[in-house]
């Protein structure tokens, strides 16, 4: 699978950098959760129910690395990061303005947080590029979309 990077930690001043780059500032907690792992795979349940249950179809998802220029080794793992990834994705005609995509799921679709002037909420939405009309709020915090970590 293309997607299949492990993630890594990373020095803080990359994602400076990279809120510099965008004009958004992150939330705290997800900043953190980078420094330790930046980017990576993770799972969502599709289910109605908040609870894993078994047999719930489980969609696969990669969280956007912050762009690391430390070493070869960084640069090429972190070549689809952040900010080149939104450039293309604001792109999208009915992409949601004021919004970074954070992740996507190899489908079209991207998790997104929203911001308050410049500032991004904790709150992390799906945006699904067949129902591009309405966002969907998915999890309150990076920490409430990635329970295992």
């Amino acid at each position: 699978m293309k997607n299949a990077i492990m993630p890594f930690p990373l020095d803080y001043k990359f994602i400076i950098a990279t809120e510099e780059q965008l004009g958004f500032n992150f939330p705290e907690q997800y900043k953190a959760k980078m420094q330790i792992d930046n980017g990576g795979e993770f799972g969502i349940s599709m289910s109605d129910s908040d609870e894993y249950e078994e047999g719930d179809e489980i969609e696969a998802w990669w969280l956007f690395p912050f762009q690391d220029t430390s070493d070869i080794k960084r640069i090429k793992r972190t070549m689809g990061h952040l900010v080149e990834e939104n450039k293309s994705i604001r792109e999208i005609e009915d992409f949601p303005a004021n919004s970074v995509a954070i992740a996507h799921n190899d489908a079209g679709d991207y998790l997104l947080m929203r911001a308050e002037n410049t500032q991004l909420t904790e709150e992390i939405y799906l945006w699904r590029h067949d129902d591009s009309e309405f966002i969907y709020l998915i999890a309150a915090s990076i920490k409430d979309l990635i329970q295992n970590e």
